[in-house]
């Protein structure tokens, strides 16, 4: 391959004086590049892929490796040693970037990237990374309950049918062909090819590749066409997907820290009923009378051993927090509160089954909610103090 020497310096020029203009926008982008290199589309790390830094990333888009091959334009992929790291460092690039009115963008890519690699990444310390990320899209999404996974998604075949329309769509408002990108035809076409998309019944797979391309062809679209309302319609629907299927799924992952972040994320989202059912799920049995494995009635919470202290710690922590939820409908304030008052003093008790640091926690949270603190850290207090709250209420009610 030759390369044209006469014009590098040239481009070379452009690059030094805009450099940090472009590279400072679009960080996102290279950040959510390399990720897409380090997961498997299913699950699991690749050892092998062309990670680039902003400047490759960048030379390569305003180039392309088929016209200039340098230092900076990478094309053969390479080993790569530790995935755990580089993953987590990119992951921590994206967060750091703010999504803006003139940017949604921003936001559906992160919500891509952290609802698939909490789900998918083997790293417990990336998915705990990513329901951290997800609350303040969960809160900006303003999702209302947990979307269990569908029984019967949609297949790639299925996904790709949808996608290819929409893709033929934009391209005729691109090229125009006697249909202009105003137009009442082209509205109505985008509109219907962006209500095939949102009726597809997506799991985490179909979301995250719907998602891309919805969210390439936004960026590519005038900010005030009507398609591009389309697209943004599209794009929180999907976003809202994949946030509530990583949270539904996040209560149950595998790693103690991880499930404890993706807890304070349904918390910080759900509010007081999640985190009522989180409270019983700490000292409820695993098992049902028929052998199945106990779960809340809502939010599908497991019951917690209590070695799973990360949970235990953020629940409680939680509880001092904010205090134990109430108004919950249906439910007798003060039934609900002695019930919740006695989960925390059952954990207290319990040294054969909860470890020291919760028992600690779970009496910082009774004094937290009572405004006992001058008992302290003493179980027997603690029992004592209950005994006399049961005798007074068993008293006034005579």
């Amino acid at each position: 391959m030759q390369i044209n020497f006469g014009l590098l310096p040239l481009r070379l020029s452009f690059l030094a004086l805009g450099g940090a203009t472009l590279l400072g926008c679009s960080g996102p982008e290279v950040a959510s590049y390399n990720l897409d290199q380090l997961l498997r589309p299913d699950g699991g790390f690749h050892y092998v892929g062309a990670i680039q830094g902003d400047m490759e990333y960048y030379v390569g888009q305003l180039v392309g490796n088929d016209w200039i091959q340098t230092a900076s334009s990478v094309e053969d992929p390479e080993p790569i040693e530790n995935p755990t790291d580089l993953t987590i460092e990119h992951l921590l690039g994206l967060a750091e970037a703010n999504p803006s009115p003139s940017k949604p963008w921003i936001a559906a890519i992160q919500v891509r990237q952290f609802a698939r690699y909490a789900l998918l990444c083997p790293s417990e310390l990336a998915r705990e990374r990513c329901f951290i990320e997800l609350a303040s899209h969960a809160e900006r999404l303003e999702l209302e309950g947990p979307l269990a996974p569908p029984a019967n998604p949609a297949t790639p075949k299925e996904v790709g049918v949808a996608l290819a329309e929409l893709v033929r769509v934009h391209r005729i408002g691109e090229e125009g062909g006697g249909v202009g990108p105003g137009s009442a035809e082209l509205s109505s076409a985008y509109a219907m090819a962006c209500q095939a998309c949102s009726e597809l019944s997506l799991d985490i797979h179909g979301g995250w590749r719907t998602l891309d391309l919805v969210t390439k062809l936004e960026t590519h679209t005038p900010p005030d066409s009507s398609a591009s309302g389309e697209l943004r319609n599209l794009s929180i629907s999907l976003q809202r997907i994949l946030v509530s299927l990583a949270l539904t799924q996040g209560v149950d992952d595998p790693s103690a820290l991880a499930r404890a972040e993706a807890w304070e994320a349904c918390a910080a989202t759900y509010g007081g009923p999640f985190l009522a059912e989180a409270l019983v799920s700490l000292v409820m049995p695993a098992l049902t009378r028929e052998g199945n494995r106990a779960r809340t009635p809502r939010f599908g919470l497991p019951a917690q051993h209590g070695r799973d202290e990360p949970v235990f710690l953020k629940v409680l922590e939680l509880v001092r927090l904010h205090g134990l939820p109430s108004d919950l409908p249906g439910a007798d304030s003060q039934a609900l509160r002695d019930s919740q008052l006695f989960v925390l003093l059952q954990i207290t008790h319990d040294f054969s089954a909860y470890g020291e640091r919760s028992r600690t926690s779970a009496m910082q949270a009774l004094a937290a909610v009572t405004g006992e603190e001058e008992l302290g850290l003493r179980k027997e207090a603690w029992e004592e103090w209950w005994t006399d709250k049961i005798a007074q209420q068993n008293k006034a009610n005579r």
